[in-house]
């Protein structure tokens, strides 16, 4: 097969840059020709690797049977692009590479990988030239880009149109059929990531990269104490800052050590002041981003490295960090958070030296310290973790690419199995579903085309019907199937062209003033309702509990990961005042003479509303 490849690809950072590039290479191969149509060489310092000559020369390939790599890069023209209000048209200009790509060389199928802007330019490219598209999604456009007001709905386009979705099965609540989603393949690494590869010179490499803007520290790393490292984007979420102050406690106690940062991002500058302010510079050694097939080498030469997320904002998130760390048999200091992402966790967790929450700086002090006073202790049992590792090779993905990709071209479903509207209704309504047993395949035939929250309403009509053979009282079970039907409903966007213009957008009010003046709309997504049962028993642990009463909020974004919380009355009567016939000043004002409530708070909180699309401000 000939398949234009419209991706991210290195220099660019990440774990999806790094994971198209295995593909790419993983297809060739197998004899595949891969045209790679990206907009890598124009990546922002900030996420850019860094590439000597000999790194350059393998971002194309070509193998014995036929199989090829060719990279075909935005950038190159850049003198004569120009109009008001200026940006980078990036969407533009790979859509219009990918078409001549195709037109002249030919294509099978077009892949893409990442929404933006590679999804959205190879759909174009796809359309123009009728080539089949395979779309495969990431954690965060699948969450963050999905849900953006300004942009969700060309994505959700782009989705449904795909001949192939490659990634989240919950995809099917916007109508996409079971048998155009495949799940992501396993996640491999290549042959680098093992424990008995080539160590890496630390002192050597800071002063071959001596010359490149992060690195700030010469200094050769004292061989006789432990180096504790971090790779990767640094932020907050990542727990970035969180390390660098149990690093900084236990420097004051007097413990020795190396501290490696192999890392960039946004948060770089001010991660960098934090070292200063903490006093970590000395023993502090900050490098570029490298080649992920140079990262094995750096990893095996550290005594720990630490993966420390904590309360992520990408809900799908699975960082490949864990797995990289225990395959190269280094010593996994990682959150509990991370932990749980993992596939087959359980089995992991006992590979790693786990933190309940780095936020707890006494709990992350404490494991750090183990690591610094006992290194051959730690290095002994990261090469324990490695053994028998469930991690799949780049042959294996080549096969799982190969094989979706000649089922897309040859028009047949890539996996068959799982009627979608049943797999809807066992995930969001899985009480309902198990006290009905076959009830439910019976009246999903008896239906036909109906949609989804249709079938749901004949299950809870059934749950009346039979209420002399069921399991719980039917008050108790009433309260369950009225709760998942709102959670099926979080899950389904069977409404969208009618809830669309519903998807709050923040006016520009540049003045404080000018945000008392704007009325605010409770969402069309926003569902409010009472219940006489312990629902964080119910959503938990599946366990039915009598309780309440308790006020629920049920929120639909549009990337269908729906959000449930409770409520307190003064928020209900907060958000069922957002009726559009008031001010943000008129609010504040009846909230301050009805209940006591500071006016900034209560403006903060319907500003907050607004920023999370709870209500819309007109």
């Amino acid at each position: 097969m000939r398949i234009c490849a419209v991706m991210k690809y290195p220099p660019i950072q990440g774990g999806v840059s790094a994971h198209c590039y295995r593909m790419a290479m993983a297809l060739a191969a197998r004899g595949h020709q891969v045209d790679v149509v990206t907009n890598a060489d124009e990546v922002a310092d900030d996420y850019r690797i860094w590439f000597d000559d000999t790194d350059i020369t393998r971002l194309e390939a070509t193998f014995p049977n036929g199989g090829a790599v060719r990279v075909i890069s935005t950038g190159h023209w850049e003198r004569a692009r120009a109009y008001i209000p200026a940006a980078n048209p990036f969407g533009t200009k790979l859509a219009a590479l990918a078409t001549e790509e195709i037109r002249a060389r030919g294509a099978d199928l077009v892949f893409s990988a990442y929404l933006e802007p590679y999804g959205l330019s190879a759909h174009l490219a796809a359309s123009w030239t009728g080539v089949p598209h395979v779309v495969q999604h990431a954690g965060s456009d699948r969450t963050r880009l999905l849900d953006h007001p300004e942009l969700g709905q060309a994505y959700r386009e782009v989705l449904r149109r795909a001949d192939l979705v490659v990634g989240d099965r919950g995809l099917v609540g916007l109508g996409i059929p079971f048998d155009r989603i495949a799940p992501m393949p396993r996640a491999s690494l290549p042959p680098e990531f093992t424990p008995d590869g080539p160590v890496a010179d630390l002192s050597a490499l800071v002063a071959r990269l001596s010359e490149t803007p992060w690195v700030r520290n010469t200094a050769p790393l004292d061989p006789d104490v432990a180096t504790i490292g971090v790779y990767g984007k640094l932020g907050v979420f990542k727990g970035s800052f969180d390390l660098i102050r149990a690093l900084a406690r236990l420097r004051a106690r007097g413990l020795r050590f190396n501290f490696l940062v192999m890392a960039g991002g946004t948060e770089r500058q001010r991660f960098l002041a934090e070292l200063d302010e903490l006093g970590l510079t000395e023993v502090t050694w900050t490098l570029p981003f490298l080649p992920h097939w140079r990262v094995p080498e750096v990893l095996r030469a550290c005594t720990a490295v630490c993966g420390l997320e904590r309360n992520f904002p990408v809900e799908v998130h699975r960082p490949g960090l864990p797995m990289e760390l225990l395959s190269c048999g280094t010593c996994a200091v990682l959150s509990a958070e991370v932990v749980r992402t993992q596939p087959r966790w359980t089995d992991l967790r006992d590979r790693a030296r786990v933190v309940t929450d780095p936020r707890d700086i006494d709990e992350l002090s404490t494991v750090l310290t183990e690591v610094i006073e006992n290194p051959s202790a730690a290095i002994e049992f990261g090469r324990l973790g490695a053994k028998d590792l469930p991690v799949a090779d780049d042959a294996e993905l080549g096969g799982a690419y190969e094989a979706m990709f000649a089922a897309v071209v040859r028009g047949e479903p890539v996996q068959l199995g799982g009627d979608a509207a049943l797999a809807l209704l066992r995930t969001h309504m899985p009480t309902t579903t198990a006290v009905l047993g076959d009830r439910v395949d019976e009246l999903l035939c008896a239906t036909g085309a109906a949609g989804v929250p249709e079938v749901a309403a004949l299950l809870a009509e059934s749950i009346e019907a039979e209420h002399a053979d069921l399991p719980y009282p039917l008050d108790t079970l009433r309260e369950v199937v009225r709760f998942e039907r709102h959670r099926l409903w979080l899950a389904v966007d069977a409404d969208h062209e009618e809830v669309q213009p519903a998807f709050a957008r923040l006016p520009r009010a540049r003045r404080e003033t000018d945000f008392g003046r704007l009325r605010p709309v409770c969402s069309a997504l926003l569902r409010i309702d009472e219940f006489q049962l312990d629902i964080a028993a119910l959503t938990t642990r599946g366990a039915i509990v009598p309780g309440g009463p308790s006020l629920y909020a049920f929120h639909k974004r549009p990337s269908l990961h729906g959000r449930i919380f409770q409520l307190t009355p003064a928020t209900r009567e907060l958000l069922e005042l957002c009726d559009g016939t008031r001010t943000v000043d008129e609010l504040t004002e009846i909230a301050r003479l009805e209940h006591g409530a500071a006016p900034a708070a209560v403006r903060d909180r319907v500003r907050q509303f607004a920023i999370d699309q709870v209500v819309q401000l007109r």
